[in-house]
């Protein structure tokens, strides 16, 4: 069905182009709705309610590894594709989100007793439908991707979680508490996976012979480790705080995470998309890789650190303003946050480098190594509670930044100290525009426009600091001349 996924110099940057710039903007469109749903579900329902989701969330997250069976990153990857393996790859993914649904459910009566809350066995069994629906839609998603219909993949998205939005809220509204939070997760993935279906136009069948996928099952077997280990770095925590300090504790810290790691996740998963796609077709040729890779990695963090920088600035008034009072205690929590949330924009580049060079093999050892050492910080760090279980999450971030950078970039046509070099810019910027947010409340009292003010300050400092440092204005030129060409000639 699909031939080879080659691309003229030309076309492949008009390709990559286009495909950043689609992916940001549905980017931009998801974190407009995830941030005006979660304010208005934050008034509606209570820590508790999110905490309980989040204690089920995170349990069956374990399991999100297998609902494609790790076999959407090879697909992109492999240089062509049959009919017939497509076909059996369908039902391979099929099959295996109807062994995790099950899985789950059986799981769900388990998790409720560990934790002593006879509410999650029906919240787990509730989201483990989410793997049977996903699991129908992973070729489908992996075909777009392959072809490099980003944009079209973004309106899916940004379709679906409308929807789900829509629905939740009048769930909220009605009294249905934490069943707004399950029905949002329920309902975007089964809106987005029928129109990623009716969108790429193609039905599976069933085989007439199996084609033999095994390289692509090992592949996808490898990336479900990673992910099964992403599990342990990214969701371990919340099992602890919910599991040593309780579903309330959980609701604060879970919304403290989400609302700080939002806006980075909006930036990171579509360059990675995008950029995982154009970075597999330039490795035989290292100039263009670095410079890709340097661009993608500038443009990560000079969206995501001046978010995360902001929100430290001001996480009182945010709580307070946004969410309301009753989440004020969430405060602490998102400044302890922090140091990882930035380190986690920086490290994107990580997965970039070792997926688009076929050296997953190789990363595995360290990725299980930074993964042991998060798990005993999390334990160490819930003695504190909340905020000692975000502390540790930051200090080791921190702690295993430059080793994982050396580690990943050893033996590659990219520096260990290109990702550090290319982050300066924005991290010196977002610095200098803390400051003067901070520097603003110690000036003017607290008020009903204080985020406006120092949204306005930051983002003028952030600006001018950008501008004022060597070759700046020739970056502002560069980026303005690409937008301008966004639209020519692929």
């Amino acid at each position: 069905m699909t031939g080879p996924a080659h691309h003229p110099a030309g076309s492949l940057r008009a390709h990559a182009v286009r495909g950043t710039t689609a992916a940001l903007v549905a980017q931009g469109a998801k974190f407009a709705i995830y941030f005006g749903v979660g304010v208005v579900l934050a008034r509606l329902l209570s820590p508790e309610d999110f905490g309980l989701f989040a204690i089920a969330f995170a349990v069956t997250g374990f399991l999100e590894f297998a609902k494609d069976g790790g076999m959407v990153v090879p697909v992109v990857q492999t240089e062509t594709l049959s009919s017939e393996e497509l076909d059996t790859l369908f039902w391979f993914n099929a099959g295996m989100g109807l062994l995790v649904t099950l899985i789950a459910v059986a799981a769900a009566p388990i998790i409720a007793r560990m934790y002593g809350d006879p509410r999650l066995a029906a919240i787990t069994s509730a989201l483990a439908l989410i793997f049977l629906a996903g699991g129908l839609a992973t070729q489908h998603v992996a075909l777009l991707r392959r072809q490099m219909r980003f944009t079209a993949l973004g309106c899916c998205e940004v379709i679906a979680l409308s929807i789900a939005a829509a629905i939740a809220i009048v769930a909220a509204l009605r009294g249905a508490r934490y069943w707004a939070l399950v029905i949002f997760q329920l309902a975007r993935e089964v809106v987005q996976t029928i129109l990623v279906i009716a969108l790429t136009r193609w039905l599976p069948v069933w085989p007439s012979r199996w084609a033999s996928i095994g390289p692509l099952v090992r592949f996808g077997g490898l990336m479900m480790v990673f992910d099964v280990i992403g599990y342990f770095n990214l969701k371990f925590d919340n099992l602890v705080v919910g599991w040593f300090a309780g579903p309330a504790a959980l609701g604060f810290y879970d919304k403290a995470y989400q609302f700080l790691l939002i806006p980075v996740n909006q930036v990171n998963a579509p360059l990675s998309t995008v950029v995982h796609s154009t970075l597999s077709r330039l490795q035989r040729e290292p100039e263009r890789y670095r410079a890709y890779l340097d661009r993608a990695l500038l443009l990560a963090t000079g969206l995501g650190l001046p978010i995360i920088a902001f929100v430290y600035a001001n996480a009182d008034a945010i709580m307070r303003t946004l969410f309301g009072a009753q989440w004020v205690p969430a405060a602490p929590i998102f400044r302890a946050l922090t140091p990882a949330a930035a380190c986690m924009v920086v490290t994107a580049c990580v997965g970039w480098i070792f997926l688009s060079l076929g050296r997953a093999t190789r990363q595995l050892p360290w990725t299980v190594f930074t993964a042991a050492v998060s798990v005993g910080g999390f334990v160490v760090g819930a003695r504190w509670g909340a905020v000692g279980v975000a502390t540790a999450l930051s200090v080791t971030r921190v702690a295993l930044l430059l080793p994982t950078l050396w580690f990943t970039c050893h033996g590659t046509p990219v520096s260990p100290l290109s990702p550090l070099s290319t982050t300066m810019r924005p991290l010196v910027a977002s610095g200098l525009a803390l400051v003067a947010s901070l520097a603003m409340d110690t000036v003017f009292s607290p008020g009903a426009w204080t985020l406006v003010r120092n949204g306005v300050v930051f983002a003028a400092v952030y600006q001018l600091a950008w501008v004022a440092m060597p070759g700046g204005l020739t970056l502002v030129r560069e980026n303005l001349l690409l937008a301008r060409t966004l639209y020519r000639n692929p």
